[in-house]
């Protein structure tokens, strides 16, 4: 068994022989680790053992030396913290802002496929479509109203009848329109 574990059975309660055990007596002895063994110890990179140290969560004891019972005590106190906060049941204002952001992030991304769509000539705009139906439907329009003055010179019709004509041809549009 390695020094490193030996210290940390140790420091986690592991099974110790009675010879082992510290007596009642003594102060619990201080284990002391340098960078590199907290490093080793927690499997942590030598940064991260730093900004541990920075954070306030590894205690030096010396220079360049840490406590390896507070630091251990500290760090396993943070990641339970930190599990207990990512394992918790989110608070409702929690699930409303996440739903909120989950919507937003649709909205955006329905937008840019549209874009894309745009872009690549597989959708045109509603104001597009409209001004082309709207001037199809004025050209129609013309046309149909045009029909009684040809019919009548053609048919020989008499004033009277092209003007009736030219009257149903006016309902009929205006029916169009009104159904609409």
């Amino acid at each position: 068994m390695s020094v490193h574990s030996e210290m940390f059975d140790d420091l986690l309660g592991g099974e110790t022989s009675p010879s082992e055990a510290p007596s009642a007596d003594s102060a619990p002895s201080v284990y002391e680790l340098d960078e590199r063994g907290m490093s080793e110890l927690l499997g942590l990179s030598l940064s991260m053992v730093r900004t541990k140290a920075r954070e306030g969560v590894f205690v030096r004891s010396n220079r360049g030396r840490y406590d390896v019972h507070e630091s251990v005590r500290r760090y396993v106190s943070r990641l339970r913290e930190a599990a207990s906060r990512n394992g918790s049941p989110a608070s409702a204002a929690s699930d409303e802002l996440k739903a909120e952001k989950l919507r937003l992030t649709r909205a955006q991304a329905t937008a840019q496929e549209q874009k894309n769509r745009l872009a690549a000539g597989e959708m045109v705009a509603v104001s597009e479509v409209r001004a082309e139906w709207v001037t199809v439907a004025t050209d129609l329009r013309s046309q149909i109203l045009a029909i009684p003055p040809r019919v009548a010179a053609r048919a020989g019709l008499n004033l009277d009848a092209a003007v009736i004509l030219e009257e149903e041809m006016r309902l009929a549009l205006e029916g169009l329109h009104d159904e609409r």
